[in-house]
Order: C-alpha cells, then structure tokens, then sequence
C-alpha cells in the first residue's frame, strides 16, 4: 500500500502541522495569522458567501467540537452515577465471540452518527512522535486559548505522544460532510460543512468512547491529534489516498473528516481496500481536477507522485503526491477559512449540482 525510505521516514512532529507551525515558524508570510484576518474586510464586502450569515453559519458549526469539554479524553476518571448505577460497569465484559462483538461496535459507532466505520491494527509510524495533549476535562478552545493566542511557550505543541501499553486496536469514522454546502467551495458555507463535520465527531467519539469504558475497556478520543488519521484510515480499509492529499473514499471521496478511537478491545480488523487503492492510484495519475481548481496552485500536476515534500509540514518517506500546504494554508489566511475546492472538484465526490451561496441558501 505505500512505498516508504525506511531510512528517511521518521514519525511526524505535530508543531509543523501548518496550523501550529504559523505560531512559530517567522520565516512563514502567515505567521501569527489566523482565519479571522481577513474576516472583517469580507463581511463588508458584501460578496455572496461571505456575509456576516455566512460567517455566523461556520463558527456555529464548531460548537460542540470546541466547547465540549470530554470530546478529546484519553480515560474517564470517574463513574459517575447518571442514573443508570455504576457497579455494572466496573468489570471487564465478557465478549465470546470476537466477529460478532466487531459487529456490534461498528453499529454502535453509526448509530452514534458517523457515516464510515474501519479496524486496524496500529502501526506505530502513524503516531505522532511529539504534539499537543489537552489537559483532562478541558475543552478544545480553553486547551488551545494560550497557543492560538500566541502566549503558550513553545513545549505546550511539542509533548511525547505515546499509547498506553495494551492500547493495541484503532477505530476510525468518516463523517460525511453536506454535499450541498461543499458545493459552494470556496465561499463560506462549505466551510461551515468541514465545522459540523468536526462537531458531529466531537459527539460521536465522546459517545462510543463511553460505550467502551462502559463495557470496561480503555478509549482513547481523537480527532486530528495524537495520530495521522489518514493512513490509520487506509489501514482500517476505509479507501485511499487522492492526488489532493486527502482520503478518497468509495462512498463519498474525500467529503469526510476523520476520526479516531484507540482501544485495548480485542477486535477483528480490517483489510486494506487494495482495489480500490489501486484504483485511485491511476485514476490520479491521470485526472488533475482538483489540482485545476485550487486557488494557489498548492496542488501537483505531475503526472507520478514522487518522494518530494515541499516542506517540513510534509512528513518526508512515502511516496505521494506532496501538497504544498503553505500555499494552501495562504489561501485559508486571505478566504478567511479553509477552502474545499479541491474536495468540491473530486468526481469521487458524487456532486450532483453546483450551487453557488445564494442558491444554497435558498434551495429548501
């Protein structure tokens, strides 16, 4: 499934994801920008998609991912008795068939909301050598307030990042992002889609998180931290990785966002998507479209991917398409949010109709 230079590849730092790297990093143009720079200028502008709705749309999406406080736990500290005792849950549950317990967790994860659902083995390449650990029962914006304020000290991003002993399995979701709001890339409302996606993993690893410690096992919550959800993802026969540096999926392309719960449930993994992996790889080989529509020019159209990065944000020894994140993240700074036309371009993104702001807006 990959081609790496074991010599080269090194588990990937998290302070060079380009949204902690702008705190430190002074030889960025971005640095110490953040989406809000703009967003005043945009409100005045008055331009379809970018109004004061549009912006009020997108930071509502965020929500629940970044104000409730148990999204993100690593262990639940205490039992607390919410009106369904608590003894019952302190033993190990007794699971006699492996198959069918799988089964049970992956309904349990879809009814909880997400729209995709793998098991992998974890490879430990995948998890980050250094990042961010949130404090316990801190939510996302009161864990981040110092960082994105720029007054946290340097270490706060830069913590050993290691799994318990015994944590050995990983589940990983896609949550579909709204076909709809995508559509309308770059503009405002397909940023909202990426925010309730976000929200909507908040609430769906919070809650299988607790389904497994109430069969008392461990869960380990994770959104983008801790780990690279993408390859976790691959391994969890979830689909492949596109041109655009994203998870195509069979279902729904790259309009899903990732998450992730690790655990010391003993669970059957899945396998690999090797068809659909080697679908991908011609298909991309030849098809540029999301290289055509991005805005800066941050994606390849080279015909082969290659073992290139185009910066330390790019975790160097695999073979792929390299995505030049720094012009990408350029583009966030001056749009005043992440951008989605590269996931809008995607045909594996099953897009029936472009509508533009308005006609988003109005079509009920």
């Amino acid at each position: 499934m990959y081609e790496i230079e074991e010599t080269v590849y090194k588990r990937f730092k998290q302070k060079n994801n380009m949204l902690f790297r702008r705190l430190w990093d002074k030889t960025l143009p971005t640095y110490h920008q953040m989406i809000d720079t703009n967003l005043e200028k945009h409100i005045e502008s008055k331009k379809d998609g970018y109004s004061r709705i549009d912006f009020a749309l997108v930071a509502a999406g965020w929500t629940v991912y970044e104000r409730f406080p148990y999204a993100f736990t690593w262990e639940r500290k205490d039992l607390m008795d919410i009106g369904y005792g608590v003894n019952w849950m302190k033993s190990k549950h007794v699971i006699e068939n492996r198959q069918k317990f799988t089964n049970y967790i992956k309904k349990a994860a879809k009814f909880y909301g997400t729209s995709l659902v793998g098991i992998a083995g974890i490879n430990e390449k995948w998890i980050y050598k250094t990042g961010f650990m949130r404090p316990d029962d801190v939510s996302e914006a009161e864990a981040k307030q110092d960082v994105r304020g720029g007054t946290a000290a340097d270490s706060i991003y830069d913590q050993p990042i290691e799994l318990p002993d015994g944590i050995n399995k990983v589940i990983v979701m896609g949550v579909e992002m709204d076909e709809e709001a995508i559509s309308t890339a770059p503009a405002q409302p397909a940023a909202a889609a990426s925010a309730i996606a976000y929200s909507k993993m908040a609430f769906i690893i919070s809650c299988l998180g607790e389904f497994i410690r109430n069969l008392g096992y461990r869960a380990i919550q994770c959104g983008n931290d801790t780990a690279l959800s993408i390859p976790l993802a691959i391994d969890a026969g979830l689909g492949a990785l596109g041109r655009n540096g994203l998870l195509l999926t069979p279902e729904l392309g790259p309009r899903v966002r990732i998450c992730k719960i690790f655990t010391d449930l003993p669970l059957i993994s899945d396998k690999p998507n090797r068809r659909f992996i080697e679908k991908i790889k011609n298909y991309c080989k030849s098809c540029s479209r999301c290289a055509e529509a991005c805005e800066n020019d941050a994606i390849t159209k080279d015909e082969n991917p290659s073992f290139n990065p185009t910066s330390i944000s790019n975790n160097p020894g695999v073979k792929k398409y390299y995505v030049d994140v720094e012009k990408c993240f350029e583009f966030w700074i001056e749009n005043s949010s992440d951008c989605g036309n590269c996931i809008m371009a995607c045909p594996f993104s099953k897009i029936k109709d472009i509508l533009s702001p308005l006609e988003f807006w109005n079509k009920t």
